[in-house]
């Protein structure tokens, strides 16, 4: 059996996601399409618009064989952290034959070589002194990072200027350091740790960039190919989603409108009281000892203390040069998720490493058997079953019923524990 990987978030679903299945099967002539998924937190620092659960069923009906959840500690973490996170668990599962993702150029040759150069310059000291200057005059991230490499790649440089090819050249990255270093997915990037090459024989998935089709990244219309962010404004904005049934599958349309305002949709601001206790309870040197998190905006946030406003807004008000919207959203969520998220973060073990199954075809089962005998990897289908001594897991199950209670709230719905869930399967 041929099997392609998918790292997605589908939040929510749509017909540029069933495309991306679609053409990466035909292209690999693959059986089995396997995805890793961010779970109830997606990566730009947010809650998902709807639970895991729903954004599962939509990706089975629409083509996907097996969807894993991707560990929230990666899920909520940087670009580089997100790939490498995914990558590694899905080159664990030791059954990958190609690892394919949607991209604004699909030259996957072009992004090999610059995620090549990127991978050797960003080690040089001129590098990281140029990158240092540049944010301590008060340039945010991302641009310092894209000034710092000057023209160093020449004319693929407008590869880094679209978002798809973007996190395409950190996936690439993420599988040559997995291939040269052995890492285990669980050895944080504040404590990367390299396995003997002998204790570990891996099956290295192929890469290929399928073109994206469709809109752009922040485009806000409502087309056949809308982007994932114009139809979660929809959703937020309007009660009757029927202007969404030509940019969604049927089947994820039908998921959605059964379910708006009764599981859906979930913002930000739906969890703008526990920010305002958490910035409340937690002490200064608590928040400060949160990794990734720029001192100054910890400061800043320290300063709302005691004035209630919604997450939307404070973001809003803090957006700067130095802070993008998603940098202080990431930071948010990490906040909101302390200390479990600080304790994951910090773990240093070489456990091995675990998969959560959230749902599967029964064409796939061969794969589901093989897994099981794995040695690199657990496979966990029941979540009381799974490794609760590990933070990871901890925080994984923290973060489902932290979703599950604000949503039980807002829509006055059954709470359901994390714990008694299973997969879905059809």
């Amino acid at each position: 059996m041929k099997t392609v990987g998918i790292i997605a978030e589908f939040n929510p679903f749509h017909n540029g996601h069933k495309y991306l299945i679609e053409q990466a099967k035909a292209k690999t002539g693959a059986d089995c399409c396997v995805v890793i998924m961010s779970g109830d937190f997606v990566q730009r620092g947010a809650p998902a618009i709807c639970n895991k659960y729903l954004r599962t069923e939509m990706a089975l009906k629409s083509g996907a064989d097996i969807v894993f959840e991707l560990p929230a500690v990666y899920a909520l973490g940087s670009a580089e952290l997100f790939a490498e996170g995914a990558v590694t668990l899905l080159t664990f599962t030791g059954q990958i034959d190609y690892l394919c993702f949607g991209s604004e150029s699909g030259d996957t040759d072009a992004l090999i070589k610059c995620a090549s150069i990127i991978e050797d310059y960003t080690s040089t000291p001129a590098f990281k002194d140029e990158l240092s200057s540049y944010i301590k005059n008060g340039v945010s991230y991302p641009s310092a990072f894209s000034k710092a490499l000057g023209d160093t790649l020449g004319n693929l440089q407008s590869l880094l200027y679209s978002p798809n090819n973007l996190l395409g050249i950190e996936y690439l990255k993420a599988l040559s350091r997995l291939k040269s270093l052995k890492l285990y997915p669980n050895t944080l990037e504040n404590d990367r740790k390299s396995v003997d090459n002998s204790e570990i024989n891996l099956h290295y998935p192929t890469p290929l960039a399928i073109h994206r089709n469709g809109s752009e990244h922040f485009d806000t219309e409502i087309t056949k190919y809308s982007s994932a962010t114009a139809i979660r404004d929809y959703i937020i904005n309007n009660d009757d989603l029927q202007e969404l049934s030509g940019t969604l599958p049927s089947e994820a349309y039908k998921i959605l409108s059964d379910n708006k305002n009764r599981l859906l949709p979930v913002t930000e601001d739906d969890f703008s009281n526990m920010l305002y206790m958490r910035l409340n309870t937690m002490s200064d040197d608590e928040l400060f000892a949160i990794p990734d998190i720029n001192p100054d905006l910890i400061h800043k946030l320290i300063d709302f203390r005691g004035k209630y406003i919604c997450i939307s807004d404070l973001i809003m008000s803090l957006k700067s040069k130095c802070f993008t919207y998603t940098a202080i959203s990431r930071a948010i969520f990490r906040i909101l998720l302390c200390p479990l998220y600080l304790d994951a973060i910090k773990q240093t073990d070489n456990e091995k490493p675990y998969l959560r199954l959230l749902g599967f075809n029964k064409i796939c089962s061969e794969f589901l058997r093989n897994l099981r005998n794995s040695e690199l990897i657990n496979i966990v289908t029941k979540p009381a079953d799974g490794p609760l001594s590990d933070p990871s897991y901890k925080l994984d199950i923290y973060a489902s019923n932290l979703y599950e209670q604000v949503c039980s709230n807002k829509y006055n719905s059954k709470f359901s524990e994390e714990l008694k869930s299973g997969p879905i399967m059809f």
